[in-house]
C-alpha cells in the first residue's frame, strides 16, 4: 500500500462555516496535513458498539466532539449476555436492512473461544464486505497514516481490491512452556506435520487437549468469498479431522504432570514476564507451516450512511497514532483519548507488540518475533470456526466410519451453500 501522510486528518466543523473547535489544537496536531470538509447536517454521528467496549470508544467521541466544535455523536450499544445481544443484535440488522442503521462499527469477530456465548452484529464479517454491507474506504484511503499499522493484518479488510473495513486487533494461539518441563525438546514443531510426529508429551498433551477449541485454526483461510468457494476439499477435512481426534485422544491417556506450562495469547503475554524460568515460545501451525491469526475486533462505516465523510473523520482520529499509541491529544489542557486500550489481542498498531512484549526476557521477546513473523494467513473469526470445532467434537464421538462420513458430508454442503448465499 502506497505511503500516506502522518497524523490526524482534519475536519472543518458542520456548523458553522470558518469555525473549528479549539482550532490552536487542531492545527498544532495535523500540520500540513490535508483537510476533509465533513458533510453540514445536524444528524448526529451514530456508533455502534459492543458493551465490552463502550468506555474505550467514549473517550475517542470526546476527543473528536472537542476537535469538531461539538458535533453530536450518538452511541448504540450491544450489550452482553446471549439473549439481549440477541435481541438488540436483531433490531439494528433490521434497521440496516430497511436503508438506515449506524454510521459507524467497532464490533468483535464472533470468537468461538468466548467463555459466554454471544450474538455479534456480523456472524461472518468477510461475507458481509463481499455482499457490500460497509462503506467503502478505498476513496479516503489518502486520509490514513496507513504506515503505523501493519500491512498483513489491514489487508485482512480488503476484498475485491478495496479497503472495506479496518482490522482493530488480533492474536493466534500461542503455548508458552518452561523449558526445564521439555527434556526431549530439541527443534519445536514447525509444521502441523511435525507437531503430529512430536513425541514431546507435554506438548502433545496439552495441544491435543486444546484442540477441540482450536481446531479451525490448523488451517490457513477457510473461504474464497470472492469466488464463492470453500478452501478445502471433503478429503482433506476428513484427514484434517482424524489427525485431529486421534492427537486428542493420544493426549487423554498421557500422564504428563505440566507444571507452569500451558497456553497464553498475545493479550496475555505479559503473564510469563519477570521470571528467571526460560521459555519455549511457539504458536500453533497451520497445515500450510504458518501461523493463522484471527481479527478480534474491527471498525468500519455503513454504506446506507448519508455522512460518510464525518464516517471517515472518526475512524481516522480511531486509527491515529495519538490514540493507537495510547500518548492521547492535547485539547484544552488535557491529554484526550489518551490510554485507550482495548481489551482483545494486539493492535493492529506495529509498534503495540513490541510494547508488550518489552518486560519479557530477551529470548522470549527474540522468540516472540519469529513467531510472528510465521503468520502467513489472517483471517476474521466467523461462524465457520465455531461451526468447525463442534464438527470435531460431534465426529470424535461417532465410532461408526459410515456415519462420520455423512457428517462431513453434510456439513459440508451445508458450508459451500453457506459461503455461496
Amino acid at each position: 500500500m502506497k505511503k500516506k501522510e502522518t497524523a490526524v486528518l482534519v475536519t472543518l466543523c458542520a456548523v458553522v462555516v470558518g469555525s473549528l473547535g479549539n482550532m490552536e489544537n487542531v492545527q498544532a496536531f495535523a500540520e500540513n496535513e490535508k483537510v476533509l470538509e465533513i458533510e453540514k447536517t445536524q444528524e448526529p454521528l451514530c456508533i455502534c458498539v459492543e458493551e465490552e467496549n463502550e468506555t474505550m470508544i467514549r473517550q475517542v467521541v470526546t476527543a473528536w466532539q472537542k476537535m469538531y466544535d461539538g458535533e453530536q455523536v450518538e452511541l448504540i450499544v450491544i450489550p452482553s449476555g446471549e439473549k439481549v445481544s440477541k435481541q438488540k443484535v436483531q433490531e439494528i440488522q433490521k434497521t440496516i436492512a430497511l436503508g438506515g442503521g449506524p454510521d459507524v462499527f467497532l464490533m468483535e469477530s464472533p470468537n468461538p473461544a468466548w467463555s459466554e456465548p454471544k450474538t455479534v452484529l456480523f456472524s461472518d464479517p468477510e461475507k458481509e464486505m463481499k455482499q457490500g454491507t460497509f462503506l467503502s474506504l478505498e476513496p479516503y484511503l489518502e486520509y490514513f497514516d496507513t504506515e503505523l499499522l501493519e500491512e498483513r493484518i489491514l489487508t485482512a479488510g480488503r476484498i475485491q481490491e478495496e479497503q472495506m473495513v479496518l482490522p482493530m486487533a488480533y492474536d493466534y494461539f500461542l503455548y508458552a512452556f518452561d523449558t526445564e518441563d521439555l527434556p526431549q525438546n530439541t527443534e519445536l514443531p514447525r509444521t502441523w506435520e511435525e507437531l503430529m510426529g512430536r513425541e514431546e508429551k507435554a506438548i502433545r498433551q496439552t495441544v491435543g487437549q486444546r484442540i477441540g477449541i482450536q481446531f479451525s485454526d490448523t488451517f490457513g483461510k477457510l473461504a474464497d468469498y470472492e469466488s464463492g468457494e470453500l478452501l478445502l476439499s471433503e478429503s482433506q477435512l476428513k484427514e484434517a479431522l482424524n489427525e485431529a481426534v486421534e492427537l486428542e485422544s493420544a493426549s487423554l491417556k498421557m500422564d504428563w504432570k505440566i507444571g507452569d506450562t500451558g497456553v497464553v495469547s498475545l493479550n496475555t503475554i505479559e503473564e510469563i514476564a519477570g521470571e528467571k524460568t526460560a521459555h519455549t515460545l511457539f504458536a500453533l501451525p497451520n497445515r500450510e507451516g504458518g501461523v493463522t491469526a484471527n481479527i478480534m475486533l474491527y471498525a468500519g462505516g455503513n454504506k446506507n450512511t448519508k455522512q460518510p465523510k464525518k464516517v471517515v473523520s472518526f475512524l481516522r482520529l480511531l486509527y491515529s497514532e495519538e490514540i493507537l499509541s495510547g500518548k492521547g491529544i492535547a485539547i484544552d489542557g488535557r491529554m484526550e483519548g489518551s490510554g485507550v486500550k482495548f481489551p482483545q489481542g494486539v493492535s493492529i498498531y506495529k509498534k503495540d507488540l513490541e510494547k508488550r512484549i518489552r518486560s519479557l526476557s530477551k529470548e522470549d521477546q527474540e522468540q516472540m518475533r519469529k513467531v510472528q513473523e510465521k503468520i502467513t494467513t489472517v483471517r476474521f473469526y466467523s461462524e465457520l470456526d465455531g461451526k468447525w470445532n463442534a464438527l470435531l467434537m460431534e465426529y470424535g464421538t461417532q465410532p461408526d466410519k459410515e456415519q462420520r462420513s455423512m457428517i462431513v458430508e453434510t456439513a459440508m454442503q451445508e458450508w459451500k451453500n453457506s459461503v455461496k448465499k
